[in-house]
């Protein structure tokens, strides 16, 4: 999925985002690949009109897109997640409330995941809404049958 691209002062082109599941974020200056860097690979140098242009990728799990910082201004790389869209896509973790451990946690942030990569696509926000409902109710179901399945084998 490619996003909008968008201009920064300071750096000799566009800068374009594309996104996928299996990959990430890929940033591109005029077509060109620019390679994240760092031990958290945050970090960007963009090609500047005066020299490299050092850049930070800021993330997070209410944000649906990373935000690139440059000096003081903060570029977003998609477009504006609505609030309702956000919340839901977090909405997984409260399946920690009934089964915890390792696979509750693989469960709880691998529906924040998906539910993420929901936001990011192109459809219209009812049927984001609706994928992400469906994802915390599937979740919830394998989070009861496994508490059931637990407590008749401990019983």
């Amino acid at each position: 999925m490619t996003f909008a691209p968008m201009t920064i002062p300071g750096v000799s082109g566009e800068i374009s985002t594309t996104y996928a599941f299996w990959t990430g974020y890929k940033f591109f200056v005029d077509g060109q690949r620019v390679k994240p860097r760092g031990f958290l690979r945050n970090r960007l140098t963009l090609p500047g009109t005066a020299g490299p242009v050092e850049a930070k990728i800021k993330g997070g799990a209410f944000r649906a897109h990373p935000v690139l910082v440059v000096g003081d201004g903060e570029y977003t790389t998609g477009p504006p997640t609505p609030r309702l869209l956000q919340a839901l896509g977090v909405l997984p973790v409260l399946s920690l409330l009934v089964f915890q451990g390792l696979l509750g946690f693989a469960l709880a942030f691998g529906g924040v995941a998906i539910n993420m990569t929901v936001i990011r696509s192109t459809r219209s926000d009812r049927a984001k809404m609706a994928l992400m409902i469906a994802t915390f109710v599937t979740i919830a179901v394998i989070d009861t049958v496994l508490v059931v399945a637990l407590v008749s084998a401990t019983s």
